[in-house]
Order: C-alpha cells, then sequence, then structure tokens
C-alpha cells in the first residue's frame, strides 16, 4: 500500500503559495521533499502560518544561503540525486544565482525542473513581482469578481495560486513520464497568470460570429438558476438547475410551473426567458425562499432532485458527516499553531493512497539532511530527446459531463493525450452553454452512442480494452448500469487508471445529491471567504468546477506513474466536494475551534490589510502589496503616513488606521502619479485593468506564447479560446483544436474497434448512434 509517488526527489526551493502546495501534495503522495529555505526562514511562515502549516507537511526543511558558494554546494549536492527541482523566483533569479534550468540540466540531464513566476518568463510583464493581488489586478479578473459595491473586486480566493500550483504538478508528472521513456529532464514553465487562466478557461473565448459572453456581474436571461437565496432563519442555500430537467421541477416545486412552464427536453440551460419571467425570478423567487429554513429548503429541494447546497463558514463543513466518510479531515500537531485540523489529501487512491506523513518542519530542522537513496544514474542519456507531446500515446475514454470531470482529459489532451468523449445521442447537457462546452471538450474526438442497446456491448468493451484511463463523473450506480463500473473495466483491461469523479462521494450520507459549481463552493466556506467579514456570501470568480478538473488530471499522472513502476491500474476518486475543500485548505482550525488562515478580506473587499490591498484615487484605482518592512516604510512614504513599528498590519488594529490614512492620501491624487511613486520607491503596485477578455484574446503576445489559440471554424469564422499554460523544454505542444461536433468521430471510433460500414449504418437507422 505504498503512496502514488513513493521513492520521488523533490528540492523545493519555492516560496509564497503556489511552489510550496505543488510541493505539498507531491509529499501527501509519498515524495521525498527537501525544502530549501532562506537564512531565516520563508517569510510567507509567518505572513500565512496556516497556510505554511498545510502545505509543509511531510517536508524536511534546510536553510542554505545561495548567494554563497558552499549554499550552493550543498544544494548541488541535493540536487545530484534528485528527480524534481521546484522554484519561484522572479524569471533571472535563478541564473543569476547559477542555478537556473541550463546549469542544473548540463550537470543532471535527468532532473525535471519546475519553474513558477507572476506572469511567466516570456511575458512582457515577467519582472513584475509574481503576488497573487497584482497578477488578478493585471490579468483583469478582479473587474470580474462579483462583489457587494462597485469597482475592482479584491479577490478573496486565491485561485491564481492554486490554478499555478496544479498546472505546475501536470506539466512536472508528465515530464516525469516522458523520462521514463527517454531518460531525460525537461523545464517545465507555468506562472500565477496561467493559474488564474486556468479558471477563466470556461468563460473567456469568443469568434467572429459571437460577440463576448456577459462577465460574471451580468444576470443571465436564460433558464438556469444559479443563485444564492437567503432563507427565514437567516442562513443562505445555493441553487443550481443546471441537470436535465432540474430548472422545471424547481418551478414546480415553487409553484412557478405555469408562468415558467417546465420545457419538453429538460434541456433548459440555454433557452431563453422573456422579460416577464426574468422579473419573476429576479423578485418572486426570493419571498418564497424566505419563508423557510435553510434546512427546509435544502430538503425539499433534495426531493426533488434540484442541487441545492447550503452555504457554510470556513472549516464549518469539517463537522458534516460526509466530509467525515470522504477522510478529508486531518489533525497535525504543528510546532507553531499547535494541535490543527487540514484539510486531508482530496484525490483517493484505492491501492496506492496518499497520506499526511508528518507535520510542517522548525525552519531549519533538517539541516544537513539528503537523499539516502543516491543509486539511481543522472548520466547524460545515450539517444536525443523524444520531442514529441508529452503525453502522445496515451489514450483515455471519457464518459464525463458538464465542466468538472471532464476539463480533467482536456487538460491532458493539451498535451498529446487521445480522448475519445462518449456522450448520449442527444449530447452532452452543457451543449447548451458554448464557452463551458467548449473549453471542456477542446481537443477531443466524439462519439456519440445510447449504451444501453446491446449491438454496442462490443464497442464499450473495445474501447476498455484500447484506453489506458477511464473517467467519468456519473453519479454513484448510473455507470454500473452501463456496464462501464470500475469492476467492469478492470476485468475488461486490469491495467486501467479509472479515475471516478462524483459530486459528492461513492459512498456516504450524501452521495446522491446533485453538486454543481459554484454551489460547492458556499459548502466548503469560499462563498463568506470571497465576501468579505460580516458580509453575506458571494460566488467566487474563479470556482470548483476547474479546480476539481485540475485535480483529476493530477491524480491520473500520479497514478499512471504508479502503474508504470508496476503498480497496475487502480480507482482514483476525486469528488468535487474534496476538490472544493482542497480551494480553502489555507484555512485550518485550533483544538478549541478557532479557525485560523480565513476571514482575512475586509468588509468593503478592498484587501487584506493596510499593506495588500487596493486603493481608490482620485480618477481611478492601484492595487499595492508592500511585503516586508522595507515596501512597507516606503509605501508609508509616498503616501506620508508614518508606519514605522507597525510591520504587521494586523497588531492591535494599527492596520487598520495606516490602511485608513493612506487610502486618504491617494484619494486626492490621481492614478499615474500614485503608481509611478510607487514603482520610483520599489513598491509592487499596478492598476486594475477593465474586463478585457477580448483584448486578451486579440492580443499578439498571448498568441506568440500558445495562451491563446485562432482557429477558423466553417460557421463562425476565427474562434479565439485560451489554450495553452504551461510551456515544456523539448517536447512538441499540440496544435489546438476546437471542441468535436456532437458524433463528428462516431464512425472512425468505431471502425477502430471492429464494426464494419454496414453495421455502423444500420445502428443510425434506428438511432442507436448519431
Amino acid at each position: 500500500m505504498s503512496a502514488p509517488l513513493e521513492g520521488l526527489r523533490v528540492v523545493d526551493c519555492s516560496w509564497g503559495t503556489a511552489g510550496p502546495r505543488a510541493t505539498g501534495m507531491l509529499a501527501d503522495a509519498g515524495a521525498d521533499v527537501v525544502w530549501v529555505e532562506l537564512p531565516g526562514g520563508d517569510p510567507w511562515r509567518r505572513a500565512l502560518p496556516a497556510a505554511a502549516s498545510v502545505f509543509n507537511r511531510g517536508k524536511r526543511s534546510r536553510v542554505l544561503d545561495l548567494t554563497r558558494d558552499d549554499g550552493r554546494a550543498a544544494l548541488f549536492e541535493l540536487v545530484a540525486a534528485a528527480d524534481v527541482f521546484v522554484e519561484s523566483w522572479r524569471p533571472g533569479v535563478a541564473d543569476r544565482l547559477g542555478v537556473g534550468y541550463a546549469a542544473l540540466h548540463e550537470r543532471h540531464p535527468a532532473l525535471v525542473y519546475c519553474s513558477i513566476s507572476g506572469f511567466g518568463a516570456d511575458d512582457p510583464r515577467r519582472d513584475v513581482p509574481g503576488h497573487e493581488a497584482l497578477v488578478h489586478a493585471l490579468a483583469g479578473t478582479m473587474a470580474e469578481q462579483p462583489g457587494h459595491r462597485d469597482g475592482p473586486i479584491f479577490e478573496g480566493l486565491p485561485f491564481a495560486s492554486i490554478g499555478a500550483a496544479y498546472l505546475a504538478l501536470i506539466g512536472t508528472l508528465a515530464a516525469l513520464y516522458r523520462r521514463d521513456d527517454d531518460g531525460w529532464g525537461r523545464h517545465v514553465e507555468t506562472s500565477l497568470l496561467d493559474g488564474a487562466l486556468a479558471y477563466f478557461s470556461m468563460l473567456w473565448g469568443e469568434s467572429d460570429a459571437t460577440p463576448p459572453g456577459p462577465t460574471l456581474k451580468a444576470q443571465g436571461t436564460t433558464r438556469i438558476i444559479t443563485r444564492t437565496f437567503l432563507c427565514a432563519d437567516d442562513r443562505y442555500v445555493g441553487v443550481h438547475t443546471g441537470a436535465v430537467g432540474a430548472f422545471g421541477r424547481l418551478m414546480c416545486v415553487l409553484g412557478l410551473d405555469d408562468r415558467i412552464p417546465p420545457s419538453e427536453s429538460g434541456l433548459d440551460m440555454g433557452m431563453p426567458l422573456t422579460a416577464e419571467q426574468v422579473a419573476i425570478l429576479d423578485t418572486e423567487i426570493h419571498d418564497i425562499f424566505r419563508a423557510r429554513s435553510c434546512g427546509e429548503g435544502v430538503a425539499l429541494l433534495r426531493d426533488a432532485d434540484v442541487c441545492a447546497i447550503e452555504h457554510l463558514q470556513p472549516c464549518e463543513a469539517f463537522d458534516r458527516p460526509q466530509v467525515r466518510h470522504n477522510g478529508m479531515v486531518t489533525t497535525v500537531d504543528d510546532p507553531v499553531l499547535g494541535p490543527v485540523e487540514q484539510v486531508a489529501p482530496a484525490a483517493k487512491f484505492a491501492r496506492t493512497p496518499m497520506r499526511v506523513r508528518g507535520r510542517a518542519p522548525r525552519v531549519g530542522e533538517h539541516d544537513g539532511a539528503t537523499f539516502t537513496d543516491t543509486t539511481r544514474s543522472h548520466a547524460t542519456p545515450s539517444t536525443p530527446p523524444d520531442t514529441r507531446p508529452l503525453l502522445e500515446g496515451l489514450k483515455i475514454l471519457d464518459l464525463g459531463a458538464y465542466y468538472a470531470g471532464p476539463y480533467s482529459s482536456r487538460l491532458l489532451a493539451d498535451l498529446g493525450a487521445d480522448v475519445v468523449k462518449l456522450e448520449p445521442v442527444v449530447g452532452d447537457p452543457l451543449r447548451g452553454i458554448e464557452r463551458p462546452f467548449a473549453s471542456a471538450q477542446a481537443g477531443k474526438r466524439s462519439i456519440a452512442a445510447n449504451l444501453k442497446d446491446p449491438e454496442l456491448a462490443s464497442a464499450v468493451r473495445g474501447l476498455l480494452a484500447w484506453a489506458d484511463v477511464v473517467h467519468h463523473n456519473q453519479r454513484p450506480g448510473a455507470a454500473e448500469r452501463l456496464g462501464l463500473g470500475a469492476e467492469s473495466a478492470h476485468a475488461a483491461n486490469p491495467e486501467l487508471v479509472y479515475l471516478y469523479a462524483p459530486g459528492w462521494g461513492s459512498s456516504g450520507p450524501d452521495m446522491m445529491r446533485q453538486s454543481f459549481a459554484p454551489m460547492m463552493s458556499g459548502y466548503a466556506g469560499i462563498g463568506f471567504e470571497c465576501a468579505g467579514e460580516y458580509n453575506p456570501p458571494i460566488w467566487p470568480s474563479g470556482n470548483e468546477d476547474p479546480g476539481n478538473g485540475l485535480l483529476g488530471a493530477v491524480a491520473v499522472l500520479m497514478a499512471l506513474l504508479q502503474r508504470r513502476r508496476g503498480g497496475g491500474g487502480q480507482v482514483v476518486e476525486n469528488p468535487q466536494l474534496n476538490a472544493t475543500l482542497a480551494h480553502m485548505a489555507h484555512a485550518v482550525r485550533g483544538d478549541d475551534g478557532t479557525v485560523i488562515g480565513a476571514h482575512r478580506l475586509d468588509p468593503l473587499q478592498l484587501g487584506v490589510g493596510a499593506f495588500e490591498r487596493l486603493y481608490e484615487t482620485a480618477d481611478g484605482w492601484v492595487c499595492v502589496v508592500a511585503f516586508g518592512a522595507a515596501q512597507r516604510a516606503a509605501l508609508g512614504a509616498v503616501a506620508g503616513v508614518d508606519v514605522a513599528g507597525m510591520t504587521d498590519p494586523d497588531a492591535d488594529g494599527d492596520g487598520d488606521v495606516v490602511g485608513l490614512r493612506i487610502a486618504a492620501a491617494f484619494a486626492t491624487r490621481k492614478t499615474d502619479e500614485v503608481l509611478d511613486e510607487l514603482t520610483a520607491a520599489g513598491v509592487p503596485a499596478a492598476v486594475p485593468v477593465a474586463p478585457q477578455m477580448s483584448a486578451f484574446m486579440c492580443d499578439p503576445e498571448q498568441r506568440r506564447l500558445g495562451r491563446v489559440a485562432e482557429v477558423h471554424d466553417p460557421e463562425r469564422g476565427g474562434v479565439r479560446e485560451l489554450a495553452h499554460l504551461l510551456r515544456v523544454s523539448d517536447a512538441a505542444t499540440v496544435p489546438h483544436q476546437l471542441a468535436p461536433a456532437l458524433g463528428e468521430h462516431t464512425d472512425s471510433v468505431l471502425r477502430d474497434v471492429g464494426y464494419g460500414r454496414e453495421q455502423i449504418e444500420a445502428l443510425r437507422a434506428r438511432g442507436v448512434i448519431r
């Protein structure tokens, strides 16, 4: 029962939260991670102690001064026995220290080298400090985040760092997968900007024929409910009617079906509402929910098979039976915080489980430590690198629907995997909403078939035998009824990696509840986290659907690496509940019930203290991140505010006073003036941009970098979508392909598994395939 990455050796020179989150997942998966800290320790330990306690658990800490020859020599000794090196310095810093990719690759050609920066090594903003807030300001996500006031909204959920961590893992694990073939290490490069884009992929995109869609702040006018309602007990419930027929069932339960009648097909999401119906959903529906308690409303809609999920405070879900059933809470005796409850590893491996291997280390606790197993050779491979896409040759059968599950295989298709999407003859329900469907299904082949027909039984067996990976996110029992459950799949192909991504879990008291984003974010406490202290909950602009997909891709690659080491196939469970809780892993709960690491955003949604926040100017806004005493003093000097001795923005309320004084000073000045003075003083700052999806899609620099691709479509002309968010050396990039038409590849896939032309035509005539 070894862990999926048992024996992997990692040198972690990252800091902040993105890199440590990524390497922390490697440690939970069994890797031996040596965390190299600066003299005095990682400064983020003090800034975010709860996050540090989670993302660095199970690691060993060595303090090395890489500006000194002896520090670099000690690092080289570690790297000589390592498989992976991770750094998160600003582009160019590693090279100046003598530990850049070129230097380490020359010494150790099998080493996989991962770089995580703010904007990427080749982005025009490469020299902007890689702080979460600055990335959101310049990416335009602050303009898209819903808020309780006008203007840019400070992001309460650090999804740029979360996304960057997942992308770094996907790239690193895929590079290790290819290294098993040719022996070469590669340079994997991503950024916080890429991490944010991984979440906005489901929203951003356009074509010559389709105008840009509404921002998240715009109210919808189609037959789908994705809203929060206040109940009689002053608690909140989120409702989502994305499931087939759910909109109609909700209207019936609420007694509104006479004025908003259900559709016959149940595929409501893309159908428009009349102006009168929009008015009903904007007013009357709120009164109906206000007449019941949250528990009554959830129970009523659950009985009607409509997704209704209560909003909870951060860490409140720790006490819910399903969360405990899923094993999503672990207790760690942290050296700084003491005993705390933390979010446990989210992906559940049946044969090689992940687990927490110990607390986070003290600074330099393992000085002198090295890797005990140094027997592997790092000699230069005898043949050149295999420059095919990293995952070319990997075969995936995707039975999933909607977004959260299928996004996993789309991310792997981006790296060269051959993904066959098998959907019903009426199509994936998400086909009614162009943008998220296009994102989740890009790069795949589509077969549309009614798997209940007995004449397709041999096709199912053939596809199972063909695949390396099977994925689905159907409700418990649904795949089994189609003969595609894990047991049947492994009977047909014992070497399969079987990824199951249910909403709540494959078993447990809530296993049959519906789950949709962003409702599950409310359950994990993210709604309150994004709203600011004392405010009603609000949805995050980066939600759990992409997060679930990102985690699923990571889990598949871990299982594939474990299989290559002789472990065989296995089932990996990746519930949306677990993935959403992982978004809040930076918050922990003490043994006295105190929540640490949450509720940092202020009531006006401006920021998390005087030195990391938005400030309004006379003609706009500026976002400031002053990290450390020197930058904070410089910020105070620009604003004419004395911050001497106030290095902790939360100490005794001093930070509130400082923030108010800086705000008063900047309110009388123009934005350009403030930004120029801050930049000259060495204070990281940026002007938050307006919604910029269309501008980003047409930016030649982003197309050059591969983040944006334009593909010609006969009906829509040029289609522009977010594409590649990883850059990898010695590996070809897969040309971006648009999502397939329904059943576009049905004939070719059936021929591949042995069906003849007449047999295919007979199936089509009976409506079994499309």
